[in-house]
């Protein structure tokens, strides 16, 4: 029989969910605020970028020394910092101190995805982990669709810093948990790596599937979050929804994640051939948002946003565990360094293309560079 690892997945899930949203929920805020600081929105944009920087580019470190102690107990550290910084971003009297705070949140942050996906591959027998790790990811990706809409009824009602301390109750919701319910585990010396953290990290890049997973990963991220940190600018300049209107048609990208998750394992398909039908749908977004003029078109291209980035992402966070056996939490740190890291710079070539261009212009070119990878990806072997 079979063991279920729902449990596991749900409490893991939980405190992933609550990392992703962490920084999503900002974007409807930032008008509030840049008004309570009197600066532009841009300025106050600054507090993204010191959340995101810290969040994707030390998530292998953190994945490292979980591989090196407990997992377990670099993961309620960090859950314990993340809520701590959020607390301390809602109580922020100055922007200057908002962005310290939004880096030391992004700090602690940085390590819960990656770690609880080696948990997952420590404890998920192989021919079950896709399925996990679909499911975990689902629910991360729900937090981040999700926040933008819960962000923006709470600015809209209350105020910005409501929002903050919401997510911060979240956050010491999942410490609890996490402390009363995910006992250490004996330490198992296999997982135990030797060698300093940059002899391991070059070992393991390349390596030839590290040399196809973790810059296709960045590839990824650059095209998939790039367009989708555009989404609900799109919606309002082009389309002339609302900013409560775009934040819940957001919404539908975490429900699809959710759902695409469930059944990213189940679908049957070769790895590649997922990742290919996520890209797929990707492109299938772009086409349809070129021509959307309602909203009901509108939800149906961020869901099928979605669905494309958990197919790509979980698979890639699968194969990962099997990158090295001893180094599952750095190789699950690449992943997500290259997601987002990718997805950083996917936004700003975004910003780039709309200092200049059109939406029209936008989704053409993303189109096109979607289309590429796709094909390109057929000749790929994983």
């Amino acid at each position: 029989m079979k063991k279920n690892y729902n449990y596991l997945v749900l409490m893991l899930g939980f405190a992933g969910f609550v990392s992703a949203a962490d920084n999503w929920f900002v974007s409807p805020a930032l008008p509030a605020i840049a008004k309570n600081f009197s600066v532009t929105s841009a300025i106050a944009a600054t507090i993204i970028t010191s959340y995101m920087a810290p969040y994707g580019l030390l998530q292998p470190v953190y994945g490292f020394f979980a591989d090196k102690f407990s997992k377990e107990s670099v993961l309620k550290l960090i859950i314990t910092g993340l809520t701590i910084g959020t607390l301390l971003s809602a109580l922020s009297p100055t922007l200057s101190i908002l962005n310290l705070t939004r880096g030391i949140t992004g700090f602690f942050a940085a390590g819960i995805i990656a770690v609880s996906l080696a948990l997952i591959g420590d404890m998920v027998p192989r021919e079950l982990a896709q399925n996990y790790v679909g499911k975990f990811m689902g629910i991360v990706f729900l937090g981040q669709g999700l926040s933008a809409g819960m962000g923006g009824l709470l600015t809209k009602y209350i105020n910005w810093r409501a929002s903050f301390l919401f997510f911060a109750l979240l956050a010491f919701l999942s410490a609890i948990i996490l402390y009363l319910k995910l006992p250490n585990r004996k330490r198992i010396s296999i997982i135990s790596p030797k060698g300093n953290f940059f002899k391991i990290l070059f070992n393991i890049i390349n390596t030839p599937k590290g040399r196809v997973i973790f810059p296709l990963a960045a590839i990824a991220g650059f095209l998939i979050l790039g367009v989708y940190s555009y989404l609900g600018a799109y919606f309002v300049d082009k389309i002339g929804l609302d900013y409560l209107q775009s934040g819940l048609i957001i919404m539908f990208y975490g429900f699809a994640c959710l759902l695409g998750g469930n059944i990213a394992g189940k679908i049957h398909l070769q790895k590649m051939q997922t990742i290919i039908l996520g890209e797929i749908l990707s492109l299938c977004t772009i086409i349809l948002l070129y021509f959307a003029h309602s909203w009901i078109l509108c939800i149906i291209g961020v869901m099928l946003l979605g669905f494309g980035y958990i197919f790509v992402q979980s698979t890639l966070a699968t194969a990962a565990f099997y990158v090295s056996e001893t180094d599952k939490g750095l190789s699950s740190g690449l992943i997500g360094t290259g997601l987002f890291t990718g997805g950083s710079l996917g936004s700003l070539f975004g910003a780039l293309i709309l200092s200049t261009l059109n939406f029209n212009y936008f989704l053409a070119i993303f189109g096109v560079l979607i289309l590429i990878l796709t094909v390109l990806t057929f000749s790929i072997k994983l």
